[in-house]
């Protein structure tokens, strides 16, 4: 059994919040195993058999329009992807300093270098981007309210719709993971919507 990770790019279905029950209702019926549920955040943390994260992301995307009527793009990590994905990130000081200020962007491929290069060209500010597989991590040292860098920017330019979660978050789901992954009969349940 593969752990998995699912960030969905929202939880907002016509005007109307998709709770935490739902969700976690949704990944009992399709037979997956829940590991934690949290709609503020819009993440699952679930285990599936040997399904691979692109089965999985078209899988959650049908059924959540489907059975709860929400249009989103969800964007799948197995454990170890996202183990690699924090070894990978390019900013380890940063993230020690100041870890609410850097983001990591999720994207369904691995982006295009000459997009990358042409982000990298729009920044007018003191942010840096860097592109590792699929993934985007920017640092926003004066804040992310403020910045020019703003997720529209990244998808018109890169031609792609993301998802974002702040290194926080990040090491937040990581923990859970490790949690269970520790605790083979723990389940950890979900979060209140």
């Amino acid at each position: 059994m593969t752990i998995h990770i699912a960030l969905l790019r929202s939880t907002s279905a016509g005007g109307r919040q998709i709770t935490g029950d739902q969700l976690t209702g949704l990944l009992v019926q399709l037979g997956l195993e829940v590991i934690h549920v949290d709609a503020k955040i819009s993440a699952l943390v679930f285990e599936s058999g040997e399904r691979t994260g692109a089965d999985l992301q078209a899988q959650l995307e049908t059924e959540l329009h489907g059975r709860l009527a929400l249009r989103t793009d969800v964007y799948v990590r197995s454990d170890q992807a996202w183990k690699a994905l924090i070894a990978a990130n390019p900013f380890p000081e940063f993230a020690t300093a100041d870890p609410g200020r850097l983001m990591v962007q999720f994207l369904k491929d691995t982006p295009d270098k000459k997009h990358v290069g042409a982000l990298r060209a729009a920044v007018r500010g003191l942010e840096q981007i860097r592109a590792e597989s699929r993934q985007l991590y920017l640092t926003y040292p004066d804040g992310v309210a403020g910045s020019k860098l703003t997720n529209n920017l990244v998808e018109k330019t890169l031609d792609s719709r993301i998802t974002a979660r702040s290194w926080t978050t990040i090491l937040t789901l990581d923990a859970i993971v490790d949690q269970f992954a520790g605790s083979p009969d723990l389940s950890i349940g979900s979060e209140p919507a």
